[in-house]
Parts: structure tokens; C-alpha cells; sequence
């Protein structure tokens, strides 16, 4: 393992003695449960985490996303779950607003979103075919639609919507072009016309809340757009770079966690009078989980790291995510190995939970395969 900067070591330090000492414990009955309890979201307010990327004047830590990616990785190594619904609420939440958002809207919402108030990115439609749509009506609009899978959505206190506003033309290829035009947009939650529900029990991540949000001509004022209208593509891609980031960050968590508890099983687990340790088939196994694992972080580093270089981060921040996840779930097979039947019994040790959170890693915040088309994308491009 390795820290670039001094900042980065007291990042990691700070957040690892708050995980260890807060989630950890509360982890696997978390799991087993399938909810995510208000009083540890309370306490990783007002220990800092959930403000990381909130800016200092609004009440944040102001972080560098190098700095968060770490704190980002220490929680995943405690609990996926809880990295989660950090992760969502700052990279894809508090980001998007302290970039985009007006000086009126930052002051009205970054400090109670640094503080208290969760945060849920609303932007995958339950039928693609029927997208949500925010109608004008009287000096806002009336939202209607249906959002899935969307995390944190079942305990949020504000939501970012992405709706179809209208529609806008483009000139390609000599022909008009209409398409629609999306803009994103402030909820508060609860509010009137607006149902949310739990999208069902999932393989891993159990207890990061995922909903499903029903939207019947719920009312939105004028103020509430962020940014411009039919802007909130543009911002809705560049957020996702920021959290494909951190969904590599939270890879790394995930698969240090693994690696930890192989270690830590191979030397106490005796069999033949000796720790398993000394087999060469278990020294494999830690040997390439190792390897795979610091590659990962590197690469997770390098786009944060180009991240708070101010350059633009599609292409790394997909292959970082998509090499951490894939990495998160091979480093987790091979520890799971290490233990044998003991490590597909829930109550004897937590990589099966590991196992099954990295499973799940591979698909949330854009699949592999979208990854690859991202990445594709950019290096055939031109």
C-alpha cells in the first residue's frame, strides 16, 4: 500500500480509526438485516465523511479527490455498504452541485448536505422507453415518471432528478435533429405525489438502501433546476466520472478487506501441523490477490489524482473502475479459497460478505461492459 501525499496519510488515518471503530462492528448485522441504520449515517456526518467534497465555505472538509478516494477505500474496507452511501451522496450529489449549481442554490443546500441531509441521484428510468418527465407547469414543473435503482433513495432528504424538460434540435449531418432535452432538478424528500420503495433484497451491498421512485405530478419550483435547462446530460456524465472513481476506491477497500482476512486466516488455520500459511498453494493465491490488488490502487490513484488535475477523466475513471471491480471480485475469490468451507458459513467469517459486495461492484455505477465501451470509445476515437 501506498499514500502520495502527507494530507493522503492523515486522510487515511482519520478515516480507518472511524470505520474500524464505527462501522465495522455494526457490518455484518447490517448485512444480515438489509437496512442501514440513521444513527451510524448520523455519525458519519458529524465525523466529516459525508461532507468530504463539499467546500469548506459551505460547511465541508473541502477535500481533493485524491484524499477522498482513500477515505473512500478505507470505509469500503470496513463495510461496502456504508462506502456506498458515502459515495453516492458525495461523488455523485455534493460534487455535481458544488460545480454546477448557483451560488443562491450551493448556499441554500451544500451546508445541510455537508451536516445532515442525504443525498440520492435519480437518473435511471424503470422503462427507458418512458422517461421521466418534469412538465412545465405555473412557475415550475410537475414531475411524473418512474426512477429505479436508485441508492440512498428510500432515506434521502433531497434528490437530484434527471427529467425530460422538453425537447431541443441540432443541426447533423445537413438534418434536424430533435432530441430530448434533460435538466436536472432539486426534490426534497418526502414531498407530495412522490412514493419511494425498496427495489428488493440484493446479493451483496445488502444494506445500502436502493429504491424505486414513483414520481405523480409532484410539483418543483422554478429554483430548483440546476444549472441551466436541458444541461443536466453534460452534468449527469460528468458526476459519473467522479463516482466511477470512487466506486474504484471502494474496490480496493473491498478487496483489502479479503486479503486482510486471508492473511489473518492462513496463519492461525493449522492443518498437517502447520499454519496453511506455509503451503505453497495458499502462498499463491495471497501472492497474486497482492499483486492484483496494488494495481488497482495505483490506477484508482492515477485518475484521482488526474481528477484533481482539472483534466478530463472519462476514459481512466472507467478503466479504473472497471480493473478495481473486476480486481474486487478475484481478489475476494481467491481469500474466500484460503478458507475453504469455512468461509461460505456467514457466521464464521466475513469474506463471504466481501465475496458477495464485489459481485454486486461489478455492476452498479455502469457494468463492465459499459466500461469497456467507454474506454473503447476513447481510445478508437478520431
Amino acid at each position: 500500500m501506498f499514500d502520495v501525499t502527507e494530507k493522503q496519510k492523515k486522510t487515511r488515518t482519520w478515516a480507518r480509526e472511524f470505520a474500524e471503530s464505527e462501522i465495522a462492528p455494526a457490518a455484518s448485522a447490517m448485512d444480515k438485516a438489509g437496512n442501514f441504520p440513521r444513527e451510524l449515517l448520523k455519525s458519519m456526518f458529524d465525523a466529516g465523511l459525508m461532507g468530504m467534497l463539499v467546500p469548506t465555505e459551505h460547511g465541508g472538509r473541502g477535500a481533493a479527490m485524491l484524499e477522498y478516494v482513500t477515505a473512500v477505500e478505507e470505509v469500503a474496507r470496513a463495510d461496502a455498504s456504508a462506502a456506498l452511501v458515502m459515495s453516492i451522496h458525495s461523488s455523485l450529489v455534493t460534487a455535481l452541485l458544488a460545480e454546477f449549481a448557483s451560488d443562491a442554490m450551493k448556499a441554500a443546500r451544500l451546508p445541510s448536505l455537508a451536516s445532515k441531509s442525504l443525498g440520492s441521484f435519480a437518473l435511471t428510468e424503470e422503462d427507458p422507453s418512458e422517461p421521466t418527465r418534469a412538465e412545465p407547469s405555473g412557475k415550475g414543473f410537475a414531475a411524473t415518471g418512474t426512477k429505479m435503482y436508485i441508492t440512498n433513495g428510500t432515506l434521502s432528504d433531497l434528490i437530484i432528478l434527471f427529467a425530460v424538460t422538453g425537447e431541443k434540435t441540432s443541426e447533423k449531418d445537413g438534418k434536424t435533429v430533435t432530441r430530448p432535452e434533460l435538466s436536472a432538478l432539486l426534490v426534497g424528500a418526502p414531498a407530495e405525489g412522490l412514493t419511494r420503495k425498496s427495489a428488493g433484497t440484493k446479493l451483496g451491498l445488502s444494506a445500502a438502501p436502493v429504491g424505486r421512485l414513483e414520481f405523480s405530478g409532484v410539483k418543483i419550483p422554478a429554483e430548483a433546476l440546476v444549472g441551466e435547462r436541458g444541461a443536466g446530460f453534460g452534468m449527469a456524465m460528468k458526476a459519473l466520472d467522479g463516482g466511477r472513481i470512487a466506486a474504484a476506491a471502494m474496490g480496493v477497500g473491498i478487496g483489502q478487506a479479503s486479503l486482510d482476512a486471508a492473511k489473518s486466516y492462513a496463519r492461525e488455520r493449522v492443518t498437517q501441523g502447520r499454519p496453511i500459511a506455509k503451503f505453497q498453494a495458499v502462498q499463491f493465491m495471497i501472492a497474486e490477490a497482492a499483486t492484483r490488488l496494488e494495481a488497482a490502487r495505483a490506477l484508482t490513484y492515477q485518475a484521482a489524482g488526474m481528477a484533481d488535475g482539472g483534466g478530463r477523466v472519462t476514459e481512466i475513471a472507467a478503466q479504473a473502475k472497471l480493473f478495481a471491480s473486476e480486481t474486487a471480485s478475484f481478489v475476494a475469490s481467491r481469500c474466500l479459497q484460503v478458507h475453504g468451507g469455512a468461509g461460505v458459513v456467514r457466521d464464521l467469517y466475513p469474506v463471504e460478505r466481501y465475496f458477495r459486495d464485489a459481485r454486486v461492484l461489478e455492476i452498479i455505477e455502469g457494468t463492465s461492459e459499459i466500461q469497456k465501451l467507454v474506454v473503447a470509445g476513447s481510445e478508437l476515437r478520431g
